[in-house]
């Protein structure tokens, strides 16, 4: 007979908010793209809540990654590669200026009591 595992999870399926997210933080940008601009420079959202009005959030960070003048191999690595830095690096405080962050937070809460990892 075979063996039935019991597998618990919680999913979690952005599908713009990866990219509002990883712009909210200019902190986290200028250390992850290596530069000094400052948020105005880098076209970050003012208020940071507004980087979620962005319709195509994925071309504003290409065109904060652009306003770095990256060169030769930084250039050609492209955003995707500095991603899973700018999720270590973002402020979760940022994040939660985020209407959208807040959402996955308390459903992620939720579904964690749910499982009983949580109390």
């Amino acid at each position: 007979m075979p063996m039935v595992l019991a597998i618990r999870c919680v999913a979690v399926v952005p599908i713009r908010e990866t990219e509002a997210w990883a712009w909210v933080d200019g902190d986290a940008l200028r250390q992850v793209f290596g530069t000094s601009l400052d948020d105005r420079a880098l076209g970050l959202p003012q208020p940071a809540h507004r980087a979620e009005a962005v319709n195509d959030p994925k071309q504003c960070l290409a065109m904060a990654f652009a306003a770095t003048a990256p060169t030769g191999a930084r250039r050609r690595r492209g955003i995707s590669d500095y991603l899973g830095a700018l999720g270590e690096q973002i402020s979760l405080d940022r994040l939660r200026l985020l209407e959208s962050f807040l959402t996955l937070e308390l459903e992620l809460k939720v579904a964690l009591r749910g499982l009983n990892f949580l109390r």
